[in-house]
């Protein structure tokens, strides 16, 4: 009996042991973390991305300069980002872009086009902000992107 209970108690730990494999949290979500530069992420105290089950979040991807350089620069690395993940554009459910002059974003709009394709529009949110993390940023766009479902 004492053996069966030791035997017991031995399996349970692994059994629960391994369910921890892989989790990043003490929650038991696991999270898939992607770092553009991890120590500079770290220190601000955020991930670039993460994924959730099929789920992709993207953290404000930055640009800086006149606003066709800056769009141009951010839908790069949401694009590179993307990849890691094995998605495209077409996958992104929903985009939040803050900028100092919303008129400047909406003037260079169909750069913004060209990276979804045939029309493939999120639902959007476009806010003008006074200031963003860095003054010398002028855009910022978050993303949360859906992969299908694994068959």
């Amino acid at each position: 009996m004492k053996k069966n209970l030791i035997s017991l108690a031995i399996i349970t730990f692994c059994f629960l042991s391994f369910q921890a494999i892989g989790q990043n949290t003490t929650s038991g979500i696991k999270k898939e973390k992607f770092n553009f530069d991890k120590a500079a992420e770290y220190a601000i105290g955020y991930c670039e991305a993460i994924k959730v089950g099929n789920t992709i979040y993207i953290s404000g991807s930055v640009g800086w300069g006149k606003m066709d350089d800056a769009l141009k620069l951010v839908y790069d690395n949401l694009e590179k980002i993307l990849k890691n993940y094995n998605a495209t554009f077409e996958n992104v459910v929903k985009e939040n872009l803050y900028a100092l002059a919303l008129d400047s974003v909406i003037k260079y709009k169909d750069l913004r086009k060209l990276y979804y394709k045939n029309g493939d529009y999120p639902a959007a949110t476009w806010v003008e902000v006074k200031r963003l993390y860095d003054p010398s940023l002028v855009v910022e766009i978050e993303l949360i992107a859906v992969l299908p479902d694994k068959k």
